[in-house]
């Protein structure tokens, strides 16, 4: 029996940091688990996490990326961002460009990666488009450069600008499970069943966000830029956050038990920009009880 396995993560800005050190912790335990992946899968900060081991760095080397020092230096200086972005995206150019070469394609990874990210102008067509970067097959992504296909998966809308017309993936797609495995069934119909996937999916932490204020008056305004609820940009929030478990409950009916989806719930909302939430995030995920996941990668994932 052939065996597809594939680990996928999820977008969330500086929450990219629980990713990390959740994965540390369980390769740690399972030090073969990146070499028996084919594939990583990642949107927006998991876009990063997943073309880093794609192209074989260490997960220490993922997971110092996340370091509160270069954290910080992505995101700032702050600007007012009612006309601009709040980031320029230089630092983390530079800070990318510390990890992967800067010609550096998709077609020369040694591990196949699956990057969602959106094209408000038209990349294959003439409209808002959703993009799969892949080097699964010869398609129209697989020359583009890591860097700027990492730049283009994390470029949120009001956080960073856009890049080449492409914007933050999460927007359609934050949690990139279902979408992969489709895509590989498509390349290699008569090569893998469903049965024959197995998926880890990480998460950035689970806080269940609402909006107590009244929203029946609302404006344009109000659902961008609102000082006055605990999300900041209402919309954006909205957006970026209710795909997930929809995307969840996709892959859970594909894959069965050879699906596992591991998000612990975060005692506070966290900000994706918040930098200065890394040490905490870091610290929380050396104490999450990971004994599902431990069972589910013996006992699925690594059988």
């Amino acid at each position: 029996m052939s065996v597809f396995r594939i680990i996928a993560f999820d977008g969330g800005g500086i929450r990219g940091a629980l990713s990390t050190r959740l994965l540390r912790r369980i390769v740690e335990k399972y030090p073969t688990l990146l070499d028996q992946t084919h594939m990583f899968a990642g949107t927006s900060t998991g876009s990063i996490i997943a073309l880093g081991l794609a192209y074989q760095k260490s997960v220490e080397e993922i997971d110092d990326f996340y370091s509160y020092d270069k954290v910080k230096y992505i995101f700032t200086p702050k600007r007012p961002n009612l006309f601009i972005p709040k980031y320029r995206n230089i630092h983390l150019q530079e800070t990318l460009e510390e990890v992967f070469p800067k010609n550096l394609s998709l077609a020369s990874l040694p591990k196949y990666a699956f990057i969602p990210s959106f094209n408000v102008k038209g990349y294959t067509c003439k409209g808002f488009e959703g993009v799969f970067f892949t080097n699964l097959v010869n398609n129209p992504t697989i020359s583009e450069k890591v860097i700027d296909v990492a730049l283009c998966s994390s470029a949120a809308p009001t956080y960073f600008p856009s890049v080449n017309n492409f914007i933050d993936g999460g927007v359609f797609m934050n949690s990139p499970t279902a979408a992969p495995v489709i895509c590989v069934r498509s390349v290699f119909p008569t090569t893998y069943n469903l049965s024959d996937f197995r998926l880890l999916s990480i998460g950035t932490g689970f806080y269940p966000e609402r909006i107590v204020r009244r929203t029946k008056n609302w404006g344009v305004l109000q659902w961008a830029i609102n000082p006055f609820t605990k999300s900041k940009a209402p919309f954006l929030s909205v957006l970026l956050n209710t795909n997930t478990p929809i995307e969840n409950r996709y892959s859970y009916e594909l894959l069965k038990s050879n699906y596992y989806r591991l998000d612990p719930p975060l005692e506070e909302p966290i900000e994706l920009d918040d930098y200065k939430k890394v040490p905490y995030l870091k610290d929380f995920a050396d104490k999450v009880d990971l004994s599902e996941v431990y069972r589910y990668i013996e006992r699925y994932y690594l059988h």
